[in-house]
């Protein structure tokens, strides 16, 4: 290993040159990774190459600095680094996020790069499809480390075994957290920015090029990567069976053999014809027709308890189980309505807050074992890891929505919305139907009695200003036919009467309290 001295950072790297006649290549580490992904790979090629490999800024035995991580940064730092090395022509391999960093370098440095590996990366069609990843990384890498870890693992490799988490999390932990949200934040920034095109940016590639991607890669389907590859004039596409995100930990000779015939076909490939660009121009532009319609593969959970059942969907599809069994359906519902991921404080105060702690910690790890065991039980292999547990925390692997939860943001934004008084009327009387008072009668501990409350609460507020919208329109009709509907949501007795005798004449004036 050697390092040397970058803007205010130590760069550490290692370049193994065995035969000077033999050309380079360079392996760039996904986003969290480290050298160490390399470890079953690099003696595979080891006889065809010199490898240079290397821990990037804040990543591994590289030092940390002053300015966050981002593309720019990363391929400046390679630049140096080649230039402090005297490599003038490489091939140029790079993993996920790394796969960014190599094809930025590639369109960049054109004439240096002999040819471009990219293994898993992140193709990306709708402007929206990344942000809701994004989203959810950052606010698990600020929530929770470990539960991002966790999901990390489960999102990078197939199958998971300990050999392969032990390497992720040995480099998962020596970054910091800053880095990994200024690169997802960046990402998400690059690609909603107006000028990001990248069929634009992939028909500008001059080297030829290999798309790799593993069967199981449950965030950025294959399919995607199959499209784009299209767009580089010279490129191949492969598809490694049995790999997840991170194939070279998950099968390296598969990798290896379709890496090597790789570089046999583009030293005896033939350049295209005019007729042949010409094709495959109007193939793009058919395929062109059909992005806008793929998007980035998410998990969705959905939960539906207004109609006082519980029912769980997991991409449209009915997850059977024992919901009222050990506060599973509690569980579930407390985690969608806090955004996905709680600390397991928060849910003993929620449920037991009157219970002895360790007789609550105790109860809520069984509890917490007999839902994580509904979602293994079940027959679809991606409903098993549904559910993140570490030791202080408890996150969902998958975007969870609630028509309860739902129901609550339609009711506040209707409290206040654009339309008429006499509109906002009618959508209420809508959501009384909808609304059950008994919904969450099955669930047990101090939580759901307090959603309850608070569920009560809001449309009863919501009912009071638009009654007095109402009222300021001189529209009785539309009062009478609420008040004739929301007595069972009042704020206090009475309230509904005092309403209606004011129409009726019989006080003059309603008080609302």
């Amino acid at each position: 290993m050697a390092s040397f001295t970058f803007e205010d950072y130590k760069l550490n790297y290692h370049y193994d040159r065995t035969i000077s006649e033999l050309p380079t290549i360079v392996l760039i580490h996904d986003l969290g990774m480290d050298q160490g992904m390399w470890r079953h790979f690099t003696p595979l090629i080891k006889k065809d190459f010199n490898i240079l490999t290397y821990d990037f800024y804040g990543h591994g035995k590289s030092t940390d600095g002053k300015a966050d991580l981002s593309l720019d940064l990363l391929v400046q730092e390679l630049t140096v680094l080649l230039r402090h090395l005297q490599l003038d022509q490489i091939h140029l391999l790079g993993c996920r996020y790394g796969a960014i960093v190599a094809f930025e370098f590639a369109l960049s440095h054109p004439g240096t790069v002999d040819s471009l590996t990219l293994l898993s990366m992140p193709l990306y069609v709708q402007k929206g499809s990344y942000s809701r990843e994004a989203s959810a990384n950052s606010k698990l890498i600020t929530f929770d480390k470990q539960l991002f870890e966790k999901r990390y693992i489960l999102q990078s490799i197939h199958p998971v075994s300990l050999s392969k988490s032990r390497t992720m999390i040995h480099a998962l932990r020596s970054v910091g957290k800053r880095h990994f949200i200024a690169a997802v934040q960046g990402l998400n920034n690059l690609i909603q920015s107006t000028g990001f095109d990248l069929p634009g940016k992939l028909k500008c590639l001059r080297v030829p090029t290999l798309f790799l991607h593993g069967e199981y890669d449950p965030v950025y389907p294959a399919s995607l990567a199959l499209i784009f590859s299209g767009y580089a004039p010279n490129s191949r596409f492969a598809l490694i069976p049995d790999a997840s995100a991170l194939i070279p930990l998950d099968q390296p000779r598969r990798m290896l053999d379709v890496f090597r015939r790789f570089m046999i076909d583009k030293k005896h490939s033939d350049p295209l014809t005019p007729e042949g660009i010409n094709l495959i121009g109007r193939l793009n532009a058919l395929t062109e027709k059909a992005l806008n319609s793929q998007a980035v593969r998410h998990h969705n959970l959905q939960m539906s308890v207004m109609d006082g059942t519980t029912q769980v969907f997991f991409n449209g599809q009915k997850i059977v189980g024992k919901w009222m069994k050990r506060n599973a359906q509690g569980l579930l519902l407390f985690l969608i309505m806090n955004h996905g991921a709680v600390k397991r404080d928060m849910i003993i105060d929620a449920f037991t807050p009157n219970l002895a702690i360790n007789q609550a910690r105790v109860n809520l790890r069984v509890q917490l074992n007999y839902l994580n065991n509904l979602f293994r039980s079940q027959p679809d292999p991606e409903m098993h890891d549904l559910l993140i547990i570490s030791r202080d925390s408890v996150a969902l692997n998958a975007k969870g929505e609630s028509d309860i939860r739902t129901f609550f943001r339609n009711v506040e934004d209707l409290q206040w919305a654009v339309q008429t008084a006499d509109e906002r009327g009618r959508i209420f009387l809508s959501y009384l139907e909808d609304y059950h008072p008994d919904a969450l009668s099955t669930f047990s501990g101090e939580w759901p009695r307090q959603l309850e409350t608070r569920l009560r609460s809001t449309l009863s507020r919501t009912m009071a200003q638009i009654l007095l919208d109402l009222r300021d329109g001189k529209n009785d009709a539309m009062i009478r036919r609420i008040l004739k509907k929301g007595k069972v949501i009042e704020p206090y007795d009475g309230f509904c009467k005092s309403w209606t005798d004011v129409l009726n004449g019989k006080t003059e004036k309603a008080v609302i309290k």
